[in-house]
């Protein structure tokens, strides 16, 4: 099992147009990508502008087609263009 951890901070002046593009792609992640177990957004409850995506995938090789799908390929780089920075991703694999 993968767990991907991917934070991102959003310019503020993008962030009510960022939310329907995020919610669009989790919709399409969870409904179509094999192997993703879960895929969610969260907001910081201190900063709005920070957005955490935590997912859960059965393995690398799920990962890695949820990266070539083409909901991921058309919608991550309009998601790129409202960040402030780039997003800080760190996958896990689970031990126990």
């Amino acid at each position: 099992m993968i767990r991907v951890v991917a934070k991102q901070t959003i310019k503020a002046d993008k962030l009510e147009e960022y939310l329907p593009v995020m919610r669009s792609l989790v919709e399409k992640t969870n409904a179509n990508d094999p192997g993703c177990i879960s895929y969610e957004a969260y907001q910081d409850v201190n900063d709005p502008t920070v957005i955490t995506m935590i997912e859960q995938w059965e393995s690398q090789e799920a990962v890695d087609a949820h990266l070539k799908s083409a909901h991921f390929l058309e919608i991550a780089p309009i998601l790129d263009s409202m960040c402030a920075v780039l997003a800080e991703v760190t996958f896990y694999k689970k031990l126990f």
